[in-house]
């Protein structure tokens, strides 16, 4: 989807496409498998349609508990 323009100041925004809320636990192994490979943390926000806060209590371990093992086992194809 392609950005547009604000209709008063001209200014072109990206379109919000995906709006969550909260993150299931795939989407939380995701965020994990992003933040292995260098993504920054406001751009997998983005990526997400999430907030930096929902991220928070992923990588805090506050919640889906496992993903972060997931997304290694993902990244390295090591087993569970």
């Amino acid at each position: 989807m392609a950005a547009y323009l604000h209709p008063l100041t001209g200014i072109e925004l990206n379109p919000v496409v995906i709006e969550r809320k909260a993150l299931t636990y795939e989407e939380a192994v995701t965020a994990f498998v992003l933040r292995a490979q260098g993504c920054k943390y406001n751009i997998i926000a983005q990526h997400l349609g999430t907030n930096t806060h929902r991220l928070g209590e992923v990588f805090r371990g506050e919640k889906h508990m496992g993903a972060e093992a997931k997304a290694t086992a993902l990244l390295f194809g090591t087993t569970q």
